[in-house]
């Protein structure tokens, strides 16, 4: 610890001892997070600092190291986050031994800061942050990407496809009677996702987050400061917006303001040359995506085998604020539709 804050700047500091406490249990469903008390023999640093490391979730560490979640964070904060314009903590030290599989971030801890609550919803104000910052995030870095070659894009993630599939029954046991109608609508697209994410792998344009949401959110005042890029990957930007929008919204929420807030990021990324020429190829590609996220959400209930009350209730609310956009957008009108060609700036 004392190299690696005399790395990050605390040129004197001589770090005396550690002790630490496990926190976010639940919140986050690919990772495990502890805060650092800190106490020095010499100098000054941070009283505090948080450590990450991969999930111990038997149901899930699987499902990270598949997606290369510990390996791409590990790499953005080394080559991509120093150069971001959206804000992020500091990491203090970041290793990785790719070969067994082990990582581990030591990031500046932002806990003063008011955190966003998925479990309760956005509040207008923060998703309207949340989209400017989308917008800032995505036009930054947009058709910026192709030397990138460590990043995934969507066609990596055809697997995912599989892995649906092969959990539907558990989704069906689980969830079968709240989707009611949807599942067959569902269960319809499943068989198209490969194609869907190939296609999509054309139009991969900028950075997406991957993980857009409230519980991986601060609020300094209106900025928005962004943690965990541990599904940092290529893409167009909309699954972002998607994610976000309708996974942390309230339904009356979203249904007052969604068309305020698309607009916004909309004419944020035009102002940056960057994003989708015409509203209505963002707005396909916005439904299109809808299939996929709710089927990743479903998935990701059924397969986080520990997590707390509040994890289990926060991937209840997800699904059920993704399945009312879902319906109300009929987002199932654009399955087998995976050949959209949208217009890119």
């Amino acid at each position: 610890m004392t190299t690696a804050l005399r790395t990050s700047g605390f040129d004197d500091a001589l770090v005396a001892s550690l002790s630490f406490e496990r926190i976010a249990v639940g919140d986050g469903f690919l990772g495990e997070l502890a805060r650092l008390s800190i106490e020095y023999a010499n100098g000054v640093g941070p009283a505090t600092a948080i450590a990450k490391i991969p999930t111990t979730d038997p149901g899930m560490k699987p499902v990270g190291d598949i997606m290369d979640v510990y390996g791409r964070e590990h790499r953005a904060y080394a080559n991509l986050i120093p150069h971001m314009q959206m804000r992020t903590p500091q990491a203090y030290l970041n290793v990785s031994d790719e070969d067994s599989g082990a990582h581990c971030l030591i990031l500046e801890d932002i806990g003063h800061l008011p955190r966003g609550d998925q479990h309760a919803g956005a509040t207008l104000q923060q998703a309207r942050s949340a989209m400017v910052a989308a917008a800032g995030l995505h036009g930054r870095w947009w058709n910026q990407i192709a030397q990138i070659d460590w990043l995934r894009s969507p066609s990596d993630s055809a697997a995912a496809a599989g892995m649906f599939e092969a959990g539907w029954p558990t989704i069906i046991d689980q969830h079968g009677e709240q989707l009611g109608p949807v599942a067959k609508r569902l269960e319809s697209f499943l068989p198209t996702v490969g194609d869907v994410l190939i296609a999509a792998d054309s139009q991969c344009q900028t950075l997406n987050h991957g993980d857009f949401r409230l519980d991986n959110m601060f609020f300094d005042g209106d900025e928005l400061v962004m943690i965990d890029w541990q599904l940092i990957a290529r893409g167009s930007g909309v699954g972002d917006v998607v994610w976000f929008l309708t996974g942390n919204l309230d339904p009356e929420m979203r249904r007052a303001h969604e068309s305020e807030l698309i607009s916004s990021y909309r004419i944020t990324l035009e102002e940056m040359d960057a994003g989708y020429v015409h509203l209505e190829d963002l707005m396909n590609a916005y439904r299109l995506s809808l299939n996929i996220y709710l089927c990743m959400a479903l998935f990701g209930s059924v397969t986080a085998e520990e997590t707390t009350k509040r994890g289990e209730e926060l991937w209840e609310r997800m699904i059920t604020r993704m399945l009312d956009a879902y319906v109300e957008h009929e987002a199932w009108e654009l399955i087998g539709a995976h050949d959209l060609d949208p217009e890119m700036r």
